[in-house]
């Protein structure tokens, strides 16, 4: 999957134990503030991610909680 995700994705942020760790892309300094705020204060699975592709839509893990994925949609200003 992630030889995949490194193809089609211009953005990819992992968060692993409420670690993030970008690993595709150049996401901004306030919107990497804006995540890491938002994940300290939910609870998040062990590992997950979300990557941007080039036409601007977002995807996530599917273990990524889908009540923090509007957040994440508009910290990213997808």
């Amino acid at each position: 999957m992630a030889e995949f995700i490194e193809k089609v994705a211009t953005e990819w942020v992992e968060i692993r134990a409420k670690h993030l760790r970008v690993r595709k892309g150049h996401p901004s300094f306030t919107q990497m503030k804006q995540l890491r705020a938002l994940f300290e204060a939910d609870p998040l699975p062990v590992v997950s991610s979300f990557w941007i592709t080039r036409d601007k839509r977002i995807h996530f893990k599917p273990n990524f909680p889908s009540l923090l994925r509007p957040a994440v949609r508009r910290i990213m200003d997808v």
